[in-house]
């Protein structure tokens, strides 16, 4: 038998208060819906007596917390839903009975969706008893199978397993100090000690943590790990390497921390895998950077989707699921770590496949080997010069190399003072540098992002400056000058 305690119009508020008192009867109870919830009461009559006692009981303990409550029993959970929605006090329905109770019950009581309802009352069909008496087979072709389910439920229920409510899991450590705390050295015992306790308790679930939430008063920090951890020393060394980075400035009389729960981080070694050093060693060294040259001064470099020169954001170090996946991979297959030289050649079948075996790349190598016979344009090195079989063998080709620059940015750009005449640069000033433009190449002029506040709009040049080449540009918007880099 299942136990229904029902609510009308309520509110919020009362789910817990619904779950508390139905949980003083059976540890099996299912949070249906607002203001509903099911529980099995099979073996209670050893307690009780009847059912009909085991229902007084139940409407009893839900009047003892202020409750105004339909109770109903019934041989299946969702006969007692509908029983609970559609009588007021206590009811309870016999087993083979359910259809002919339900005869009278409005159609409200199974909770249709809005399309269902108004489709059954064109039909005329106001109550469940008219309801149940359609043709299941028309019903699904008609209403589909929420439409089913509803007529099952009309017809007095199925038997079906309930879906048990379970607590969310908070690992959740406070404690009341005696006196204020202004200093963040004797945090360090108070921290340890309560992560202790939530590490204690996560490693017993085998759970781990991603987030973990400190609160000093109404001052509250956050720390995100890239990986799941349950080790306490690096929590609190992290969270005391974060105050001392952002103190509260407040005295300290309580504090809170909270652990959110996640599933611990699997790892397997493998033979042909080199150790790498641990990723929890890695964060503790990420802070204490942190510390030293600022947050925003840690990470990895990501370009930004612009056309902004220079334009970049630092991202948080964490594993993506590219790498974890290539990771696991290696590890699965130890084998694939291990590179056969032969493998390393490539045989031209195999790279030009089909091509290859009609003649199509041969023929193109035979005629840019005809191309190649003149050769004016080419500079020919002869390692024998006197020697005959050096002259009747093949020349060596040796082509110009091109030629590319590679251009060192100065972050932050350097700020420059610079002479113009005819509009073109013919003397500069900056950081140590100056001297007359022996060479100016430019200007070239990029704009963008004029809807934002962040707009640019600036003017390039490319100079010679002491035979160095360097590369500045001119604001337009803070009509300043500004030396971007030097070439290498």
């Amino acid at each position: 038998m299942f136990a229904c305690i029902y609510i009308p119009n309520a509110s919020g508020d009362t789910a817990a208060a619904l779950l508390e008192c139905a949980s003083t009867f059976s540890p099996r109870v299912e949070n249906t819906g607002a203001g509903t919830v099911v529980f099995d009461v099979e073996g209670l009559e050893r307690l009780f007596g009847g059912y009909a006692e085991i229902a007084e009981q139940i409407r009893e303990q839900a009047r003892t917390r202020g409750l105004p409550a339909n109770v109903a029993l019934a041989s299946n959970a969702d006969a007692a839903i509908c029983a609970a929605r559609g009588f007021e006090g206590v009811t309870v329905i016999q087993r083979g009975t359910e259809a002919a109770r339900f005869r009278d019950l409005p159609l409200g009581v199974l909770n249709p969706s809005p399309e269902i309802l108004e489709t059954l009352q064109r039909w005329g069909i106001r109550t469940l008893g008219a309801f149940a008496k359609l043709p299941a087979e028309q019903v699904s072709e008609r209403l589909g199978q929420e439409g089913v389910q509803l007529h099952k439920l009309a017809q007095g229920g199925r038997e079906r397993p309930i879906v048990p409510h379970v607590e969310a899991l908070r690992f959740v450590e406070v404690m009341e100090l005696d006196y204020e705390l202004i200093a963040i050295e004797p945090l360090t015992f108070i921290l340890s000690r309560m992560l202790d306790q939530i590490c204690l308790r996560m490693r017993s679930r085998n759970l781990a943590t991603q987030e973990v939430r400190l609160a000093l008063g109404s001052y509250v920090r956050i720390l995100n790990l890239p990986l799941p951890v349950r080790n306490s020393r690096l929590m609190t060394k992290l969270f005391i390497l974060d105050l001392e980075a952002h103190p509260p400035g407040i005295a300290i009389r309580r504090v809170e921390v909270e652990a959110i729960p996640a599933e611990p981080r699997v790892v397997q070694n493998g033979l042909f895998v080199p150790l790498s050093p641990e990723p929890e060693k890695l964060e503790v060294t990420l802070a204490r950077l942190k510390a030293v040259v600022g947050e925003e001064n840690v990470g990895s470099p990501e370009i930004l989707d612009t056309h902004r020169p220079d334009a970049f954001s630092m991202k948080r170090f964490g594993v993506s699921e590219s790498n974890r996946s290539e990771t696991f991979r290696n590890w699965t297959n130890p084998a694939s770590q291990i590179r056969n030289p032969k493998s390393q050649i490539e045989r031209p079948e195999r790279r030009f496949g089909a091509s290859w075996r009609s003649g199509r790349v041969q023929s193109e190598i035979s005629d840019f080997g005809s191309e190649m016979q003149d050769l004016s344009n080419f500079k020919f090195l002869n390692p024998s010069a006197g020697s005959k079989e050096a002259t009747s063998a093949s020349p060596i080709i040796h082509p110009t190399p091109a030629i590319s620059l590679t251009l060192r940015l100065f972050r932050p750009p350097h700020e420059a003072t610079v002479q113009l005449r005819n509009q073109i640069p013919t003397w500069i000033a900056f950081h140590g540098v100056h001297g007359p433009v022996d060479t100016a190449c430019g200007p070239w002029h990029t704009s963008g992002d004029w809807w934002r506040p962040n707009m640019w709009d600036r003017e390039e040049w490319d100079i010679e400056v002491a035979d160095t080449l360097y590369r500045i540009y001119y604001d337009v918007h803070l009509d300043r000058w500004y030396a971007q880099g030097v070439y290498d």
